[in-house]
C-alpha cells in the first residue's frame, strides 16, 4: 500500500512540478539536480570531514576539456528571494584541490536575474564562501546555478559543495551621487562585482601627499571575462552636462599605459571612457571626459586593464590588483560625502587614555579598532548608551582606525594616540 501511495504522490510531483526551498545540505537525495554542459552533479560521501562534518555532500565534476562554464543547477527552487537583509547573503561550503584563487560563481536563472563570484582561500580543504547579493537584491528566479571555475577549460576537475542557505546581510542605502571615497557612507556592499573581478574596501597601501586617505577601493581580476569590474549605482542620474568630466585616483604595480576605463551605464546601454596609467607603484589622479554622454545614467562601472575587443584577463596576481579612490566631478572641489549614516564624533582625539564616540541615535552595533595598516586589534561592542568608550591606554602614540558597524552601514573615523 505504501509503494503504490508514494509512486502516486512522485506522479502527482511531476505533474504539478516540483517546489523546494533553500537550504541544502544533500544529506539525502535533493530533487532537481542537473548537470550541464556535460557536468556531473550528484550526491556522494563527504570527502573530508576534518573541516565539515557532513555524511554527504554534492559534487561537480566538469568532464569535457572544451566546457569552460560546466556546472550544477537546482531547479525549481522556490525561496531565491535576496530582496531583504534577513536574506541576502547566499553561504555555501566548498572543497577542492583546485589552485587557491579560483573562482566559484553563482548564478539565478528562469529567468536570468544576477549572479555573483566568490573566490577560494584554500586548496584540498572546506571553506565557507558567499555571495552577497545585497545590490541588486534579485528575487524571481526558480533555479539556482553553481558554475565552478568558469572561463577555465575542464577536464575532470572536480568540486564538493554542501550546506547552501541564506543568510542576513546588508543591503546598503544607495548613494545619491559622485563625490565617492571610502572613508564614510560608501562601503563594499554599494559596489556589485561581475565576472570575475572581486572588490573591497582596503586600508590605504601608499598613505602619501597624492592620497591621504585612510581607506579605498580595491579590485582584483581573476582569470574571467576581459571586461570584469564592479559598478556603484546612483539615485541620481549622472550629470554629464554640468559636470562632464570624473578624477579618479588610482594606484597599480601594473606596467605603466595599463588601460582604466569607467563605463556610465542604463539598462541596455553604456558609454566608456578610458585612459592610460603613466605610473607604476604610486597614487595617479587620472581624468575621463564624457562629453556629449547621455544624462539618463545612474550607474559606474569600474573595469581596470581592460581593452575593446582583447582576450586579455586578469590572474589574481599584483598586476591584476588596482587601488582606486576620490572618484567626483573634476570641476567640483572634492568635500565630505554626502553621509548616509550618522555624524559620529570621537573625543578627545587625539587621546591618551580613552576615546569617546559619541553616537546620538544609539545606532552602533559594534566599532572594530584597526592598525593603520588594517589589523584588528580590537572590537569593542554596544552598551546602548551615547557614548562609547574605547580604551586608548593599550597602544603607542600614532594613528589608528575605528570601524564604526550600524544597522545602516560601516563608517571609517581616525583615532589619534598621543
Amino acid at each position: 500500500m505504501t509503494k503504490y501511495f508514494l509512486s502516486a504522490l512522485l506522479t502527482v510531483g511531476s505533474l504539478l512540478g516540483w517546489s523546494q526551498s533553500l537550504p541544502f545540505d544533500f544529506e539525502n537525495a535533493t530533487s532537481g539536480m542537473v548537470g550541464y554542459d556535460g557536468a556531473t552533479f550528484t550526491i556522494v560521501s563527504n570527502p573530508d570531514t576534518a573541516g565539515n562534518s557532513s555524511s554527504n555532500v554534492a559534487k561537480i565534476v566538469k568532464v569535457n576539456v572544451n566546457d569552460l562554464w560546466a556546472g550544477g543547477k537546482i531547479t525549481s527552487v522556490s525561496s531565491l528571494d535576496f530582496t531583504t537583509s534577513a536574506s541576502s547573503v547566499l553561504s555555501m561550503k566548498v572543497y577542492t584541490t583546485e589552485p587557491v584563487g579560483t573562482i566559484i560563481k553563482v548564478k539565478l536563472e528562469n529567468p536570468y536575474t544576477s549572479e555573483v563570484d566568490a573566490v577560494t582561500t584554500v586548496s584540498g580543504a572546506w571553506e565557507t564562501l558567499t555571495f552577497d547579493f545585497g545590490i541588486p537584491a534579485p528575487y524571481g528566479s526558480a533555479d539556482l546555478v553553481i558554475m565552478p571555475q568558469p572561463h577555465t577549460n575542464g577536464g575532470g576537475n572536480t568540486f564538493y559543495i554542501d550546506d547552501i542557505e541564506q543568510k542576513p546581510g546588508l543591503i546598503a542605502t544607495p548613494r545619491l551621487g559622485p563625490p565617492i571615497t571610502f572613508e564614510s557612507g560608501t562601503n563594499p556592499r554599494h559596489l556589485f562585482d561581475f565576472e570575475s573581478a572581486i572588490s573591497d574596501v582596503v586600508p590605504n597601501p601608499d598613505i602619501s601627499t597624492a592620497n591621504g586617505s585612510a581607506m579605498v577601493g580595491k579590485i582584483v581580476r581573476y582569470l574571467g571575462a576581459p571586461w570584469g569590474g564592479s559598478k556603484i549605482e546612483f539615485v541620481n542620474n549622472l550629470d554629464f552636462s554640468n559636470h562632464p568630466q570624473i578624477s579618479m585616483k588610482v594606484w597599480t604595480n601594473a606596467a605603466i599605459g595599463t588601460n582604466i576605463t569607467l563605463k556610465a551605464e542604463k539598462p541596455f546601454w553604456g558609454e566608456e571612457r578610458s585612459v592610460q596609467t603613466t605610473k607604476t607603484g604610486e597614487w595617479e589622479t587620472l581624468t575621463f571626459d564624457f562629453t556629449n554622454a547621455p544624462t539618463d545614467m545612474n550607474v559606474l562601472a569600474f573595469m581596470f586593464d581592460f581593452v575593446a575587443g582583447s582576450s586579455n584577463v586578469g590572474d589574481g596576481s599584483a598586476a591584476s590588483t588596482f587601488y582606486f579612490d576620490d572618484i567626483h566631478y573634476s570641476d567640483i572641489a572634492l568635500g565630505t560625502e554626502d553621509l548616509e549614516l550618522a555624524d559620529y564624533s570621537v573625543y578627545p582625539n587625539p587621546a591618551s587614555d580613552l576615546w569617546n564616540v559619541n553616537d546620538p541615535l544609539r545606532n552602533i552595533e559594534q566599532i572594530e579598532v584597526l592598525s593603520i595598516e588594517g589589523k584588528l586589534l580590537d572590537i569593542v561592542h554596544s552598551n546602548d548608551a551615547s557614548t562609547i568608550q574605547i580604551d586608548a591606554s593599550r597602544y603607542p602614540a600614532g594613528v589608528y582606525l575605528a570601524k564604526i558597524f550600524t544597522q545602516d552601514g560601516e563608517q571609517m573615523i581616525k583615532l589619534f594616540k598621543e
